[in-house]
């Protein structure tokens, strides 16, 4: 099973590999949980949208604990 820091680190190498279409300024760490019932990492990392504003756009990562796998990665709303 992954500790938490492994689920960190592939998360940002996931979002990486989308570097052309995801903006990755100043990416920060926001949460991280471990899902009991799935045994998933949710890992919320955020980016700079926009320089500008200041405005930050956040991205949960669904990280499998036992591969290390990122099985999803979603945009949230409303932060």
């Amino acid at each position: 099973m992954m500790n938490v820091k492994q689920a960190v680190a592939a998360a940002i190498a996931y979002m990486g590999e989308f570097q052309d279409l995801i903006p990755s300024q100043n990416v920060r760490l926001e949460e991280t949980e471990l899902d009991e019932k799935s045994g998933d990492w949710l890992i919320t990392l955020s980016t700079i949208e926009n320089p500008i504003v200041g405005s930050r756009s956040y991205r949960v990562f669904y990280i499998d604990s036992d591969t290390g796998i990122v099985k999803s990665m979603k945009k949230r709303i409303g932060i």
